[in-house]
Order: C-alpha cells, then sequence, then structure tokens
C-alpha cells in the first residue's frame, strides 16, 4: 500500500497511519542526506554506531566525535583557525563521569537533566542529545526536523518546547518503534536495535526537511 503523503499533495501531508509505518521509513529513510562528518583533522568519516561504544563506558574521544557529528559548526572540540578550544565540548568532557554513570543508571534523570542544563544553559537540543549518546535505546535524538515530522505527523501547529515538548515527542517516536516491530528491549544485539532506531529517525528527519521546504510552518495544517 503506497501512504497518501508520499505524493506531492499538501493536502495529504498530514496522514499518517502506524499501520504503513514500515513503508514511511523505507521510503523517507532514502532521503536523508547522510552521515559526512569527518573526525577533526582526519578524513576519516565519524561512525555514529562505533562511536557509541554501546557495551562500554564512552571515552573522551567518543564523546568529541559524537558532539562534532551532531554539530560541526558550534561542537568542534577545536574553533576556527585559531584552534582555540572549544568551552562548550570542554564543558562536556568535564562531566564524562557523569554521563557514564547515566549510561549505568547510577544517576536519575532528573538529576541528570539538572547536569546537562548546567553544561548547557541554553540549547535544549544538546542537552538532549547527552540523553541520548548515554542510552541510545531510551531516548531520540532530538532537532528541528523531526520536531517537524512529529506536529504535521499529529497534525499540530504548536511548536514542542522543553522536557515536556520532548516527552511527547518521544512517546510519538517509541509509537513509530513498536509498530515497527523493533523491541528496544532486546539486548541480544544493541547495535542492531540503535542502527533501525536511526533509519527511524533519518526517514523523520528527512520527512521535516521536506516540509520545511514545501509545507511552511505558517500554512495551515
Amino acid at each position: 500500500m503506497v501512504m497518501l503523503m508520499f505524493i506531492l499533495d499538501k493536502s495529504k501531508f498530514c496522514e499518517f497511519n502506524l499501520n504503513n509505518v514500515k513503508e514511511f521509513i523505507k521510503f523517507w529513510k532514502q532521503f536523508y542526506p547522510g552521515d559526512n562528518v569527518k573526525i577533526f583533522d582526519s578524513d576519516n568519516k565519524i561512525s555514529y554506531i562505533n562511536e557509541l561504544n554501546l557495551k562500554n563506558d564512552l571515552t573522551e574521544d567518543n564523546v568529541k566525535r559524537l558532539l562534532r557529528w551532531k554539530d560541526p559548526l558550534r561542537l568542534t572540540e577545536k574553533i576556527g583557525n585559531t584552534r582555540r578550544e572549544n568551552e562548550k565540548v570542554l564543558r562536556v568532557l568535564e562531566k564524562m563521569g557523569d554521563i557514564n554513570n547515566f549510561r549505568k543508571r547510577k544517576i536519575s534523570e532528573s538529576d541528570f537533566f539538572k547536569k546537562t542544563r548546567d553544561i548547557f544553559p541554553t540549547g535544549f537540543v544538546w542537552q538532549v542529545f547527552l540523553f541520548h549518546i548515554a542510552r541510545p535505546v531510551e531516548y531520540p535524538i532530538a532537532d528541528r526536523y523531526v520536531y517537524r515530522a512529529f506536529t504535521v505527523l499529529n497534525e499540530k501547529n504548536k511548536v514542542l518546547e522543553g522536557w515536556n515538548g520532548y516527552t511527547k515527542y518521544k512517546e510519538f517516536f517509541f509509537d513509530i518503534v513498536k509498530s515497527a516491530e523493533i523491541n528496544p528491549e532486546n539486548k541480544n544485539d544493541t547495535s542492531d536495535i540503535v542502527s533501525r532506531l536511526k533509519e527511524i529517525d533519518n526517514a523523520l528527519f528527512a520527512f521535516g526537511q521536506f516540509l520545511d521546504k514545501y509545507h511552511p510552518q505558517s500554512e495551515d495544517m
């Protein structure tokens, strides 16, 4: 069955059915722009899955590369031609113990949220990203494009804000996970699960980019 949102008919963009979610993922993930960010001072591309270091503690190198992968402009370890240390990255590295303790469930969600706000007083998407790299199976990536996809697919004009907004997006994301028949509780191959979750993120990201161009926020849903 072909989903109606696959055609360029703006009146159909909001039509979303979890029964067809596998087709949605398969269609939209092919338009994801790809992970082409290179390791700092290297010609090698950053491997998102490898840098998550899923069965071990995150290392400083893992975190530096993941931050650069997330935002090469503002979260690369060295700044421009000056090669000055990026204070945003340094603040994250200073909290490596907390990030790994959250990964090992030694810190509560609420306590870790306070720590992420200390690291990034502004930039909620970056705060969420620290949750994601610590426990990627439980905390999906947040950004403007996946949020845009959420608002359109749920026929809402209201912009998601703060932790409450992220919680709504996370519930939506895991509704898709369930409908795609992915079991995050399966510990046998965590890297495979994370790869499949990333395909959902890729599909929502690509759809959100498409909406930004062809279905501006100002238009009625």
